[in-house]
């Protein structure tokens, strides 16, 4: 008896406990996931060419109906006068394609361009403002949809086949659209009882608004952190948008630093190499390798999530 239990011990050692992959390794992954698929770099490529030599959206004469608004928002952090007129300024100058792209899930390089430039397109109306958010985002959700349909299946090895991709991507923007209303609703709901509370508080103690504001992006911070994974539990998992939530916030619990830490590492490469790539974009010619180089950055880093949370999702099966 006493040989057995020790044989039963040594096998149990001898088998390989999950461990969680390093960050390196995922980094590596992403980008070993990307070369099996590099026809995919077209999409962030064509939407980084058109930020560049695409006309700008502005607020236009919008703008204008705009200002007082804007100037007695900006007041709210107590903000000198000076400094209230130049950030209204910089908000009415502003492009904002990429501004109004809240589906985008893409990775692009984006100009610091100007709206008041000649030939940018001006918003005159809010209908017209509305009608512009709604047509950016269909797109942006789309291409975003069709990317990372793209990179999932070069994840999980399967063959590339145009018809099917197009049909699993229309599901997977489906559900990631799904699931942000989802999750705006029960944000809202959430919600409205502490924006009551920071009303009266900033009403009451208008010194205290610039605190109410930082937690309030606190608060948003760590929405994004913990239900972030969404789009590529979907992706990867054809799960259903609620049951996508639910294993975003699960995995994040089980490995909140391996989180933060991706996602502090592909802040920093993304924006250190981002500044590169605009020092190069002073030629036609360098405009080309920043956008296939930022194309090729982005692409990697977005593989990488996907692989981050395949992963993950597998060591909490265990």
């Amino acid at each position: 008896m006493w040989y057995n239990v020790r044989v039963n011990e040594e096998a149990s050692l001898s088998i390989a406990k999950p461990r969680n992959v390093s960050l390196v390794d995922t980094l590596s992954a992403g980008y070993r996931t990307l070369n099996r698929r590099p026809l995919v770099l077209a999409i962030p490529a064509a939407l980084s060419a058109y930020l560049w030599l695409g006309a700008p959206i502005g607020l236009g004469s919008l703008g204008d109906e705009l200002r007082l608004a804007l100037s007695d928002a900006a007041g709210l952090v107590g903000a000198e006068q000076a400094a209230r007129e130049e950030l209204v300024r910089n908000l009415l100058a502003s492009d904002l394609r990429v501004a109004l792209a809240w589906l985008n899930f893409v990775p692009v390089l984006a100009p610091q361009s100007n709206a008041a430039v000649p030939g940018a397109i001006g918003l005159s109306s809010p209908l017209e403002l509305i009608v512009a958010v709604l047509l950016v985002n269909l797109l942006a959700l789309l291409l975003s949809s069709l990317f990372l349909t793209t990179l999932s299946e070069a994840l999980q090895g399967e063959q590339a086949r145009f018809w099917p991709l197009l049909r699993r991507s229309g599901r997977v923007a489906r559900d990631i659209c799904l699931a942000l209303l989802a999750l705006l609703g029960v944000g809202l709901i959430l919600a409205l009882p502490f924006l009551a509370i920071s009303v009266i508080v900033i009403a009451i103690l208008p010194g205290a608004t610039l605190l109410v504001l930082l937690s309030w992006y606190i608060a948003l911070f760590w929405a994004y952190v913990y239900t972030g994974f969404a789009p590529e539990a979907i992706t990867l998992g054809q799960t259903g948008p609620l049951q996508a939530l639910y294993k975003s916030v699960h995995i994040v619990r089980r490995d909140l630093g391996g989180t933060l830490g991706l996602l502090l590492l592909s802040f920093v490469i993304a924006s250190g190499l981002g500044v590169v790539w605009r020092q190069i974009a002073v030629s036609p010619a360098g405009l080309a390798i920043a956008i296939l180089g930022s194309a090729y950055v982005g692409s990697g880093l977005a593989a990488a999530r996907l692989q981050f949370y395949r992963d993950r999702e597998r060591a909490v099966g265990h």
